[in-house]
């Protein structure tokens, strides 16, 4: 008989809290754009491939609030803002690698399994 974990994903439980924060698609981008060292926004921005402003803005600060990222103000003129990753951001390394280890070993069958998928579906559509 299988254990039932469904309450470890629940709203609120450390699981779903870590899932929300590795899940969102900007998270690993922006921690390897990090791992290089502080960063001001308009460098992380051309070191993320895709990402608009207004969504960096929003990722960092969600990334902030989690305490994965830190903000700095310098008052320097012009003043600036400068990122990088706390303790708790480096430690996402670890599964972050796990994750990418998962994609390299797997990501030719999603995509044949994807290639499939749509085939099929486009076959049912012209039926």
């Amino acid at each position: 008989m299988t254990e039932d974990r469904t309450a470890d994903y629940e709203v609120g439980s450390p699981t779903h809290l870590a899932l929300n924060v590795l899940a969102h698609k900007w998270t690993l981008l922006i921690l390897v754009a990090l791992q290089r060292g502080p960063q001001r926004f308009t460098r992380l921005r051309s070191m993320v491939p895709g990402v608009t402003s207004q969504v960096l803005s929003e990722s960092l600060r969600v990334l902030e609030r989690d305490g994965v990222v830190a903000r700095r103000e310098h008052s320097n003129v012009p003043p600036h803002v400068e990122y990088s990753l706390t303790d708790l951001g480096e430690s996402l390394f670890e599964p972050a690698r796990a994750i990418r280890a998962w994609a390299e070993k797997f990501g030719p069958s999603v995509l044949a399994a994807r290639q499939r998928y749509d085939s099929d579906t486009r076959d049912k559509a012209s039926s």
